[in-house]
């Protein structure tokens, strides 16, 4: 099947994509923001028209896993996530998440190894945290909460000994809370993410998935 006849199949209709409503800038309450905004452009790029069903995350992971979408974004391409879902291979975008504390916190560890064991933290139900942290999860307490204002407040409040933010989260939620950056102290870097779509496992996505590729390297290749 030639790249244009691919193309003309899905521009037919639309496809169905879940978007997660809690992780501005790059996807705010209504859906929007940075990864839906390359997302679009991208399958502009290759005549495929998109539409956004907007939900929790962990509800656009089940609507994805099923079947009802035929994928969702923003995902971590990690051992958790390729058991379930079938990947690109192009990243929507990179994010970089690190250690929050509450200021008087002593605390600083360097990686999820460092965690002691026992220690609450607080995180985004359903989020994944990259293969360290996966392998050390079992130690924790971990507090699962569905938005990012959330953590903070958890934080601020010592309610857990620490958590992890992606950074550009944290300064929009901060900013948006009326806090400053430093009302809260950042640690090291717990892990670098290359985001994408994950797609459903049992569905023939494959060229709708090439198409996407394709469609990223468009857009990366008119900005440069």
């Amino acid at each position: 099947m030639t790249f244009f006849s691919v193309s003309t199949c899905f521009s037919s209709e639309s496809i169905k994509l879940a978007v997660e409503n809690s992780w501005p800038p790059y996807s705010d309450i209504n859906g929007n923001g940075i990864s839906k905004d390359i997302i679009q452009k991208a399958f502009a790029s290759v005549n495929i028209n998109v539409e956004f069903i907007v939900v929790p995350y962990k509800r656009a992971l089940f609507l994805a896993e099923v079947g009802e979408v035929v994928g969702a974004f923003n995902v971590t391409k990690q051992e958790s996530t390729t058991k379930v879902f079938s990947f690109g291979e192009e990243a929507i975008l990179q994010a970089e998440a690190s250690f929050y504390y509450e200021n008087s916190n002593k605390l600083n560890v360097k990686s999820a190894n460092e965690i002691p064991t026992g220690a609450s933290i607080a995180l985004i139900i359903g989020y994944e945290y990259g293969n360290d942290y996966e392998k050390n999860k079992h130690r924790f307490n971990e507090i699962r909460v569905s938005n990012q204002k959330q953590i903070i407040q958890l934080i601020r409040n010592k309610r857990v000994d620490l958590a992890i933010m992606f950074d550009e989260v944290a300064k929009y939620t901060l900013r948006e809370m009326g806090l400053e950056r430093n009302d809260i102290k950042q640690g090291g870097i717990n892990h670098k993410s290359d985001i994408y779509v994950a797609f459903n496992k049992n569905q023939e996505t494959t060229p709708l998935i090439k198409l996407l590729d394709q469609g990223l390297r468009n857009i990366k290749a008119a900005e440069k």
